[in-house]
């Protein structure tokens, strides 16, 4: 099975500048950019939709999971978050179906899952239930395993990773 990427190897033409993620991963978001931001997501919503169209499913996975990572480290220190949080939604099902297609490994899968969660991963929120194709019937128990561990561990992130 194919793990995940750290960067796609793609021909320049495919990406929109020198980094579809630039904006998003600036460390200085400044709490009036919202429409910026706003733009930058739909972007790079986009450009994962185009990777996924042409069955560059790795660098699509790859893609869309840095930017949802990015997006929640700057986004939510925007004034107004709302618009580019709701077009960051998209970026779910988009991650989820390049993460099936591309061949990751289920456990794989449960892991950045559960780890994402467990970080506080809210913008945009990722799901089990999102992940339910990529995770199949393995992964489903490599996450509920790692989940029960993690209740040992620390039952109040366990209890509200059920939840959500």
């Amino acid at each position: 099975m194919a793990s995940f990427p750290d960067t796609p190897d793609l021909p320049d033409e495919l990406l929109p500048g020198p980094d579809p993620l630039a904006l998003l991963a600036d460390p200085g978001a400044v709490p009036d950019r919202a429409e910026e931001y706003t733009a930058a997501v739909r972007d790079v919503v986009g450009e994962v939709e185009a990777l996924s169209g042409l069955g560059e499913w790795a660098a699509a996975e790859s893609l869309a999971r840095r930017a949802i990572v990015l997006i929640d480290h700057t986004v939510p220190l925007l004034a107004d978050p709302a618009a580019p949080a709701a077009e960051a939604a998209a970026l779910v099902p988009l991650h989820a179906a390049a993460c099936a297609r591309a061949g990751l490994a289920p456990d794989e899968v449960a892991r950045w899952l559960l780890t994402a969660q467990a970080n506080g991963q809210e913008v945009p929120a990722v799901s089990a239930d999102a992940y339910a194709e990529a995770l199949g019937p393995e992964g489903t128990a490599a996450y509920a395993a790692s989940l029960a561990a993690l209740d040992d561990l620390d039952p109040a992130t366990a209890a509200r990773l059920r939840t959500s």
